[in-house]
């Protein structure tokens, strides 16, 4: 979710100038803002259809992701995407004619047992050109883990029925706060639905949440609107978030684009200990490390974008499993290219001078 980390307030205040291509007749669509909780600024848009999202038809899909090439710099845009359009031809063909789908979050609901390897297949089709998944239940409540262990989304939906009342139910509250855990685990954010009311936002602001949408962030327009002033006004006083030390904490690291080929290769090579595999975009998409008998492993990289805070690395780092809580973690740029890595003893490190130094 890079787009959204790295969304400005200087980008928001310039979003109402942009009109948004909404189709025609029965194909018009309107754009719902996402805030970004710990900026208080757009973090991308969701497109919101006539009838709700399960309304969603092949015109509807196209007509948004129309929309792609004029969206603000620095967002992302978040098209629905029923699970039976999936395969539809008019959908397959707008998808797979674009020659990146980096700023696209593809809307799925939970899609049913029987479907889902074929959904599964597609979607990595999809990952591989650069979109990126959100889940959610068809009911308003949260996708099973079954589905979001197998689909691995990037951004998990908790809708209205989690959200409804949230700041006077202390039992919602901890099931977000263990929600947000399996989130950091997998490497994804959530998401909340249909805020309604200003006790909502500020609840899901003290528990961390990094996304919210709704009538009180923001109505659905046909033009790139901004956030809701006074949703931005009952979430606390922003303080700045990039630190800027992971740009002089970044290493440089080798890199392969065919898996199978280091592997084979690697158990016999000498003065490496980190490779990193990336795609035809230089986008990593996994981490190979040899471990402490000297085999290799291939695992999932943590992606963090270079302008993350040194504790807000550390959090992730130490939410992952524990077989892979201290591997190093994959620092990628705005557009989400490699950068380098970061090693977990060089963060403890730099954490344990800045400790030192303080009056």
């Amino acid at each position: 979710m890079t787009a959204a980390r790295s969304s400005t307030a200087e980008d928001a205040s310039m979003v109402s100038a942009w009109p948004a291509p909404t189709g025609s007749g029965r194909s018009r669509v309107s754009h719902q803002p996402v805030l970004d909780v710990a900026r208080g600024t757009v973090a991308g848009y969701r497109t919101v259809v006539p009838g709700g999202q399960e309304q969603a038809t092949p015109d509807l899909v196209v007509a948004a992701l129309a929309a792609v090439p004029i969206l603000p710099a620095n967002t992302f845009l978040s098209v629905p995407l029923p699970p039976e359009l999936l395969e539809h031809p008019d959908v397959l063909a707008a998808l797979r004619a674009r020659p990146t789908l980096a700023p696209v979050l593809l809307d799925l609901r939970e899609p049913d047992p029987g479907t889902e390897d074929r959904v599964s297949h597609l979607l990595e089709e999809f990952r591989a050109a650069g979109a990126l998944l959100t889940l959610g239940s068809a009911d308003g409540a949260q996708p099973t883990l079954r589905s979001v262990t197998r689909l691995r989304p990037a951004v998990i939906r908790l809708g209205r029925a989690w959200v409804s009342g949230l700041d006077r139910s202390a039992s919602k509250r901890s099931a977000i706060e263990v929600t947000g855990q399996l989130a950091a685990q997998l490497d994804a954010w959530i998401l909340a639905e249909d805020v309604t009311t200003s006790g909502e936002l500020r609840a899901l602001a003290e528990l961390g949440v990094p996304l919210a949408q709704g009538p009180f962030v923001g109505a659905a327009r046909e033009t790139w609107s901004d956030v809701d002033p006074s949703a931005r006004h009952v979430l606390p006083t922003a303080t700045p978030i990039a630190d800027g030390a992971l740009r002089d904490l970044v290493q440089q690291t080798y890199t392969t684009t065919d898996l199978a080929a280091a592997s084979s290769v690697l158990p016999e090579a000498t003065g490496f200990e980190v490779v990193v595999v990336v795609d035809e975009r230089s986008r990593p998409v996994s981490i190979l490390e040899r471990d402490v008998a000297g085999r290799w492993r291939a695992t999932e990289p943590l992606l963090v974008n270079v302008d993350t805070s040194v504790p807000d690395v550390v959090e992730r780092s130490l939410a992952r499993p524990r077989v892979t809580r201290f591997s190093p973690v994959t620092v990628i740029d705005a557009a989400g290219r490699l950068l380098g890595i970061l090693r977990i003893e060089r963060l403890m490190a730099h954490l344990a001078d800045s400790d030192r130094r303080r009056p």
